[in-house]
């Protein structure tokens, strides 16, 4: 199924291509991998301008602390919904370690996660095209109440 990106209630395309071997470093000037790729090739990949890296939902961010800077784009793949650690991530990325960069959602993600996860810091998500309706709809339902201090 073909994926879109979805910010706030603003669908576009994914401006990032996914690489997942060597050669194809060059196919893009803005390209994404999963952690094992930027680890393996950490010194090919530092000198691309626009790179994004892919965590699992099971993956902490202190794989990459120590590199967070060089990236335009973090994004975190649920592997299922009911996985939690990405909210507490990407509220550490965003408040202790100042990411300014795009902080992307994908996988195994519900609409009602969705306001929850703009909270913590999440810019955009990678959703199936078709169901950005419904996402949207969901996004506009916030009324922007907190239950909690």
């Amino acid at each position: 199924m073909k994926k879109i990106i979805l910010n706030k209630a603003k669908v576009s395309k994914n401006e990032y291509f996914f690489i997942d071997n060597d050669s194809e470093i060059k196919k893009s000037s803005k390209i994404i991998f999963f952690i094992k790729f930027w680890i393996e090739n950490k010194k090919t990949l530092k000198k691309k301008k626009h790179i994004g890296v892919i965590l699992d939902s099971n993956q902490s961010i202190d794989l990459i602390k120590d590199d967070i800077e060089l990236f335009s784009l973090i994004q975190f793949n649920f592997i299922t919904f009911k996985d939690g650690r990405p909210f507490t991530e990407i509220k550490k990325l965003r408040k202790y370690w100042k990411f300014n960069g795009e902080i992307r959602a994908s996988g195994h993600i519900l609409p009602d996660q969705y306001v929850f996860l703009n909270r913590c810091g999440v810019d955009s998500f990678e959703i199936e095209e078709g169901k950005e309706k419904f996402w949207i709809d969901f996004f506009k339902m916030d009324e922007g109440l907190y239950y909690q201090p």
